[in-house]
C-alpha cells in the first residue's frame, strides 16, 4: 500500500516532533482515520482521510513515530513493515507494535465528551509571546475573558495573555462560560500547531479540553489532559 502526500505529511511531522524531544508519540491508522498518542498519554489527535485521498487502510496499522521511514507500507507477520526499493534491492523494515491496538485507540477517543462550547480561535503567531522554557501554559476564563498564564516557580515572574481588542491571535465567543485554571504542558501545547497555524480550543466541564482544525486539507481533532502542578513544578 501506498501512502497519500497527505498521509506522508502527517506521519512526518511525528517524525520530527518525536526527535525534537518534543512529542514522543505512536501512530494508529483504522479505516479511514489516523491517531497520534503521546507516550504520556496526555495528548490524542485524530486525523480524518478526505475523500480525495482515496486510500482507505484494509488492516490496522500502529508503529512508534519514529520507526517511520518510506511511503510503502505492508503488514506481514503481524509487523508493519516499511519497504524501499533502489537499485534492484529491497529494503524492508520490520517494526514492533505499540502495546495498544487502533481498535482500543479508537474506543479511547469515542470514550471523551465533545462539544463545540466556550470556544476560542488561537494563532500560531501568539506562540511567540509565550516561554517555551517553561513546563505549563494555564488557562482560565474570568468575567467571560480567556486568561492564559505561565508562572516561573524559581523567579517568580508570571507571565500573563489577554485579549485587548477584538480579533488578533486571539479569538473567542462573546463571552465565555468562567472556568477555573487549567494546566497544559507547554510541549503538548506547542505540539498541535505543528499541523496548522489556526485552532479552535472548547473549555468542558470537568477540564477537558478538545481542539479542532477548520482548514479542510488538514481535518484534525485532539484531546488534551489537563495538568496539575505543584509549587515544584512537579506534574501528578
Amino acid at each position: 500500500m501506498k501512502l497519500s502526500n497527505r498521509l506522508e505529511e502527517i506521519f512526518a511531522h511525528a517524525v520530527a516532533l518525536q526527535q525534537s524531544g518534543r512529542l514522543r508519540s505512536t501512530v494508529f491508522c483504522i479505516k479511514r482515520k489516523v491517531y497520534i498518542l503521546n507516550a504520556d498519554h496526555t495528548v490524542l489527535i485524530r486525523f480524518r482521510l478526505r475523500k480525495t485521498d482515496k486510500l482507505e487502510f484494509a488492516f490496522p496499522v500502529s508503529f512508534h513515530a519514529n520507526d517511520y521511514d518510506s511511503k510503502e507500507v505492508e503488514e506481514r507477520d503481524g509487523r508493519i513493515c516499511f519497504i524501499q526499493n533502489a537499485a534492484g534491492m529491497e529494503r524492508v523494515k520490520s517494526c514492533r507494535t505499540p502495546n495498544m491496538t487502533p481498535e482500543e485507540v479508537d474506543e479511547l477517543f469515542k470514550g471523551y465528551p465533545v462539544e463545540v462550547t466556550n470556544t476560542v480561535t488561537l494563532h500560531s503567531e501568539m506562540l511567540g509571546l509565550l516561554d517555551e522554557a517553561l513546563s505549563h501554559i494555564e488557562f482560565s476564563c474570568e468575567k467571560g475573558q480567556l486568561l492564559i498564564v505561565q508562572r516561573n516557580i524559581y523567579s517568580g515572574s508570571v507571565i500573563k495573555l489577554h485579549r485587548k481588542q477584538v480579533g488578533g491571535l486571539i479569538q473567542q465567543q462573546d463571552k465565555l462560560e468562567d472556568f477555573e485554571p487549567i494546566g497544559i504542558r507547554t510541549n503538548d501545547f506547542l505540539a498541535l500547531f505543528s499541523f496548522i497555524d489556526t485552532l479552535q480550543f472548547h473549555f468542558l466541564p470537568g477540564g477537558v479540553v478538545c481542539i479542532d482544525s477548520n482548514d479542510p486539507k488538514m481535518p484534525m481533532r485532539a484531546i488534551i489532559s489537563k495538568c496539575k502542578y505543584d509549587e515544584l513544578g512537579t506534574t501528578r
